[in-house]
């Protein structure tokens, strides 16, 4: 069995690569530069490249020559708003020509209810973004593949590792949480590995999964818990932090970024662990992320010893 990987070097694609790759499947991963350090190491691991892009629909319909399955992850629009659509139309119309059976797509957690959040009809949040990845699991459904799966993860665990830690939590390095996030909203989150077990689960038993929209977490925090967690894993004092967004946005964090604080703060993902656990996957928690990521989390660890 055959499964073409999308966005292969990044945090998700490679994940899912890596981990059909260990359970003996056969991945062919679509990548923009075969000689890149992140293909290159997918290449050693037994993944077969194929180069191309989303943008490319020759390079698309080569790599989905006699495949089985394809996991489908897209990046969210900035300057082009239709980007998102476009790119999941190309692969769609690729993956349906090509006669692939299964198609794994990853989305985003509530895109399945975005009328439902709390100030969508105020016309708050980035509508195009989550409008973007509505339309994208639609194209999924109607594709005319066989069978499809959609995963919706919620905020992940890796943007508190390098090289997302560096702009989403500039001031991690120096022993701060800095955020517009109240101190008692519940981060929503999940571990890049285990959005790649539910998607090899999905690819292996795919009758089990055909037609289901899963929401994925696996654990859920207060911004304070978290630099607790952090404290403790880095061996030096962490804290956290609450400002007004606007005090965020003028330290130099994105706006966009500062607005899904303050979405978290209002709405919120829905995924909670027990579906994941659902699903045969048993989830991880942010302390056990931590202690296997910890150096590439922020900040020199065991440099200040922790008191008091």
């Amino acid at each position: 069995m055959v499964t073409v990987v999308t966005g292969a070097t990044g945090t998700q694609g490679g994940a899912v690569a890596r981990a059909l790759l260990a359970g003996g499947h056969a991945v062919r991963a679509l990548v923009r530069d075969p000689l890149g350090q992140a293909a290159l190491a997918l290449e050693a691991a037994g993944a077969t490249l194929v180069q191309g892009c989303f943008e490319d629909g020759a390079s698309l319909r080569a790599a989905m020559a006699g495949a089985d399955a394809l996991f489908s992850v897209q990046q969210a629009p900035t300057a082009d708003p239709d980007s998102e659509r476009r790119q999941a139309r190309m692969l769609m119309e690729a993956a349906r020509g090509a006669g692939v059976d299964l198609v794994v797509h990853s989305s985003v957690s509530h895109a399945g209810g975005i009328e439902t959040m709390e100030g969508w009809d105020e016309g708050r949040w980035a509508r195009n973004y989550w409008e973007s990845k509505r339309d994208a699991e639609a194209l999924v459904r109607d594709s005319g593949c066989p069978r499809h799966v959609i995963v919706r993860p919620a905020f992940m665990m890796e943007n508190f590792a390098m090289p997302k830690a560096g702009w989403m939590f500039p001031d991690l390095a120096a022993g701060e949480l800095v955020t517009a996030l109240d101190p008692e909203t519940k981060m929503v989150l999940v571990a890049a590995g285990d959005i790649a077990a539910v998607a090899r689960a999905a690819i292996e038993r795919p009758d089990l999964f055909h037609g289901r929209a899963l929401e994925l977490a696996g654990d859920l925090l207060t911004l304070p818990e978290i630099a607790a967690i952090l404290s403790r894993v880095k061996g030096r004092r962490i804290l956290a932090r609450t400002m007004a967004a606007e005090q965020v946005v003028r330290r130099g964090q994105h706006a966009g970024w500062v607005e899904t604080q303050q979405w978290m703060n209002s709405v919120n993902y829905p995924a909670r662990p027990q579906e994941m656990a659902a699903c045969g996957v048993t989830p991880t928690s942010f302390e056990n992320w931590a202690e296997s990521h910890v150096d590439a989390i922020p900040g020199n660890g065991h440099s200040t010893t922790l008191s008091g």
